[in-house]
C-alpha cells in the first residue's frame, strides 16, 4: 500500500464502498441541509481512539478495525468501509503512478492539478502500488467547500470506479492543503464505500459517522502543520517571543478551528465567522 499506516483501503474495499459514497454525495451536493436530517436518526455508539488521536461514531453491527493517528476505519456487515482522516503527502511535481516518494513522501503529483485530477491520480497510485491495473474514474460530482486560503481547496465528491471488477463509486470529502517550503503539501480524505446493492441504505450511515467524527484540536493543529515546518523566525532584538510567533500560533489555531467547522462539522456559511470563509462576524 502506497500510504502505509495513513492510507485509506484498497481500490477494491474503495469501491465499494464508493456506492454508498455515491448516492450520499449526490444528496450532500445537491441539499447539504439534508444531511442534518439523514444522519440524525442513525444510532452510533461513541469510540475513541486507543491513542486519544481522534473519535467517531459506530453504527451498530459494525466493527473498527483501526483507530491511530488520527485515522479511523470501520467496516459494515454488508462490505461497507468508511475511512476517516487519511493523510497523503504528496510532492510538487509530475505524477507517474506506481512511483513512491522517500522519507515521508508519499508519491509526486502536481500541485496545480483540479482536486478531480488529484483524487484520480491517488486511486491510481493506491492501484499500481497494489499491483492492479489502474481504475477508470468518473466524477458523478464535485461540490466545492468554501474555505479561507491557509486551508487550500476542499471539496465533496462521489465518483464511479470501473476495473476488472466492474462499476462502484466512492463518496467523501478531500482537502489538498497549500504547498509549504519544501514543495510539499498533505491531502487529507474522508471515503466512504459500499456494494451497490446496499449503497441506498449505507450512504445515510456513511453520513452520519462522517459528521461525528472529531480530532482534538492539538492533534489538529499538527495534522495539518506543514510537512516541511519553516524555521521559525528569529526573535527582533533579542530572545524571547516576538509577535511573528504569535501570529503563527494564532494562524495554525484559526486553521484548526476552520478545518473542524467547514469541513468535520459541515457547518453553513451562514454560520462560520469571517476567519474561515462565512458571514458571521468573528
Amino acid at each position: 500500500m502506497i500510504l502505509k499506516e495513513r492510507s485509506f483501503p484498497t481500490i477494491a474495499a474503495a469501491v465499494s464502498l464508493a456506492t454508498i459514497l455515491s448516492a450520499g454525495l449526490c444528496a450532500a451536493a445537491q441539499q447539504p441541509a439534508a444531511n442534518a436530517p439523514a444522519g440524525a436518526s442513525i444510532q452510533l455508539q461513541p469510540y475513541t481512539a486507543p491513542d486519544q488521536s481522534a473519535s467517531a461514531g459506530v453504527p451498530s453491527g459494525w466493527q473498527v478495525t483501526k483507530g491511530a493517528e488520527t485515522v479511523i476505519l470501520m467496516t459494515g456487515p454488508q462490505g461497507e468501509t468508511v475511512s476517516l482522516g487519511n493523510t497523503i503527502v504528496a510532492k510538487n511535481g509530475a505524477f507517474q503512478a506506481g512511483q513512491r516518494g522517500a522519507n515521508g513522501i508519499d508519491f509526486s503529483m502536481p500541485y496545480n492539478a483540479t482536486l478531480a485530477q488529484k483524487l484520480t491520480m491517488i486511486f491510481q497510485q493506491n492501484a499500481a502500488v497494489s499491483g492492479k491495473p489502474a481504475p477508470q474514474v468518473t466524477f458523478n460530482s464535485a461540490t466545492p467547500i468554501q474555505v479561507p486560503p491557509v486551508l487550500g481547496q476542499c471539496g465533496r465528491f462521489v465518483a464511479t470506479l470501473s476495473d476488472a471488477k466492474g462499476p462502484m463509486k466512492v463518496m467523501g470529502v478531500y482537502c489538498s492543503f497549500p504547498v509549504d517550503s519544501g514543495g510539499a503539501y498533505k491531502n487529507v480524505l474522508l471515503l466512504a464505500q459500499a456494494p451497490a446493492a446496499v449503497a441506498a441504505q449505507a450512504a445515510p450511515i456513511a453520513q452520519a459517522v462522517f459528521q461525528s467524527y472529531r480530532i482534538p484540536p492539538p492533534m489538529l493543529q499538527r495534522k495539518l502543520a506543514p510537512f516541511y515546518a519553516p524555521p521559525p523566525p528569529m526573535p527582533a532584538g533579542g530572545g524571547g517571543m516576538n509577535g511573528s510567533v504569535i501570529f503563527g500560533e494564532a494562524g495554525a489555531l484559526n486553521s484548526a478551528n476552520c478545518f473542524d467547522l467547514s469541513i468535520l462539522r459541515d457547518t453553513p456559511t451562514r454560520d462560520l465567522p469571517r476567519s474561515c470563509g462565512g458571514t458571521r462576524p468573528d
